[in-house]
Formats: C-alpha cells, structure tokens, sequence
C-alpha cells in the first residue's frame, strides 16, 4: 500500500500561474492570468484513457483584516472542460467562447488557457487606502469520479494536478 500512494505522489502535477493582472476594465474588477499545467503526459495519458477533465479556478476578494477572518467582498469561478475527441484531437471547451481543438495539448493549453477573465464585480465596491486579499484556487478535476468515492478514498490521488492556491494581497 504504501509503494502505491509514493507512486500516485510522484505523478502529482502543478498549475503554474502566470501573468496575474487585477485591474479596472470599465467599472468592473477583472482578474486576468493564465494557467500552465505541468507534466502534460500524465493529462495526456488520463485523457487517452477516455477521461474528461476540468481546469476550476476559484477567485475571491476580500478586506484583509489582521485578527479576525478576512471579509469577503466578491467571489467567481471559472470553468473549462478538457477531453479527448474520437478522431483524435484534444478539445477545451471554453464558458461563452465554445472549444477549441488541437492535437499538440501544449499548444492547445497555451490558445485556451493563457488567458483567463474572470469578473469580480463592480469596482465601487473598493475603498481607497483599504487592504484587500485576492485568492485563486485552480484544480484540475476527473469529471467521472464521484465526489463520495473522493471522500471515502481521500488518501488516494484522483485528479491528474494537484490544487494549488495563490494570493496577491494588495492596497488600493
């Protein structure tokens, strides 16, 4: 048992976060980054297998406070399948844009996930000289596996990336 859960550790993947932008874009807080998946043959190798898989990219806005939790003030989420099509190609799906195909999946990552929007809100909702937290959690799921059979085996691996999470605190 123990050989088993050092090898599933071992294929443990990363998303890598890049180019991360909050800003003002017409009166609305939009967070823009990218998300690079390490260890593409191991997405590779669950896609060929006839799995789907979701990139989920989790963003929340708080208030920072120093001795009690931080106040949210806006939170959203992102979601884009990924799965394998029959003649071959791998396809991500993407919210309001439709999918895209290719059969090189870095490529295919680097078109659809280079750059993700994700609308938090107005941004009259900020206070000026206020120190604000901002959080993405991104995972990358296995849609066909039950959430209870996640829950009851927790110590094994399911999802092809581990997920990781990433603030950038800052004052407005």
């Amino acid at each position: 048992m123990a050989s088993a859960l050092a090898a599933g550790t071992a294929f443990a993947q990363e998303l890598l976060l890049s180019n991360l932008v909050l800003n003002n874009f017409e009166g609305k807080i939009r967070v823009r980054f990218g998300v690079e998946p390490t260890g593409i043959e191991h997405i590779r190798q669950a896609l060929l297998g006839g799995e789907r898989l979701e990139l989920i990219c989790k963003a929340k806005l708080a208030v920072k406070r120093d001795y009690v939790w931080n106040k949210e003030v806006s939170h959203a989420r992102f979601e884009s399948e990924l799965r394998r099509l029959k003649g071959g190609d791998f396809a991500i799906s993407l919210p309001g844009q439709g999918s895209m195909a290719d059969r090189d999946l870095p490529a295919l990552f680097r078109k659809a996930w280079n750059e993700i929007l994700i609308d938090l809100g107005s941004w009259d909702r900020l206070e000026r000289g206020q120190t604000y937290v901002l959080t993405l959690e991104l995972s990358l799921a296995r849609l066909d596996v039950s959430s209870w059979v996640k829950k009851g085996l927790f110590f094994w691996p399911f999802d092809p990336a581990t997920p990781v999470s990433y603030q950038l605190d800052f004052t407005y």
